[in-house]
């Protein structure tokens, strides 16, 4: 499921204009790094008019697979920030289709919430409460089932993403809230946080969070 929605993903990134950025320290890392239980690819797309995308596909020795996929609008275009992540393990399926307003009025969404509507069915995933899970979009959406369905989901929501950047507007002063957000998840802790931190020490993983997971322009 992981290595579909993946694929689909770059298919739908790349046919957005995106231009992959050159590999660097972060591109292929492990943990612990002689005898690695973690692997991370990670790569990174700028995309014209919206931003910076990163894939991170996580691959364990504990049958663990993941992939986090961040979509930053670092050109202050009138889109929420947009947050996937899939994981499976063992028999556990499901896919985090998250997006963040940041308080910002009237970002474009129309398309998101079609894409809601079409899978809003599918079997909620029970997660732990945390501090985010509340500034979502109520449009989000969090689920678990076939694996089919939730490759399709993941897609038509990246898709429809996308495609909404042509008709969104630059907000200057959305860079405020996005760099507000961006700091609450580093210092309240994101869903990577622990991985992160372990990877690469607590200052590190700050870096990688301001320029890699969710960069802005004139940082």
């Amino acid at each position: 499921m992981i290595e579909s929605i993946k694929q689909k993903a770059v298919e739908i990134i790349n046919n957005s204009g995106a231009v992959l950025m050159p590999e660097d320290r972060y591109t292929n890392m492990k943990y612990p790094r002689l005898l690695p239980l973690m692997r991370f690819r990670v790569d990174r797309y700028k995309v014209p008019g919206f931003g910076s995308v990163m894939l991170m596909h996580t691959t364990t020795k504990m049958g663990m697979e993941l992939i986090t996929m961040s979509f930053m609008p670092s050109e202050l275009v009138s889109l929420p920030y947009l947050l996937v992540d899939a994981m499976t393990m063992k028999k556990k399926r499901c896919v985090f289709v998250e997006y963040y307003g940041c308080g910002m009025e009237g970002l474009e969404d129309k398309a998101l919430r079609d894409v809601y509507e079409k899978y809003r069915d599918l079997p909620d995933y029970q997660e732990k409460e945390n501090w985010y899970i509340k500034e979502r979009t109520p449009y989000s959406l969090i689920k678990t089932g076939e694996p089919e369905k939730l490759e399709d989901m993941a897609a038509d929501s990246i898709k429809a993403y996308l495609s909404s950047v042509g008709s969104a507007n630059v907000i200057p002063e959305y860079k405020d809230k996005l760099q507000a957000f961006r700091e609450r998840m580093i210092v309240d802790g994101n869903p990577s946080s622990k991985t992160l931190n372990m990877l690469l020490k607590e200052d590190g993983a700050r870096t990688f969070m301001e320029t890699v997971i969710m960069p802005l322009k004139g940082d």
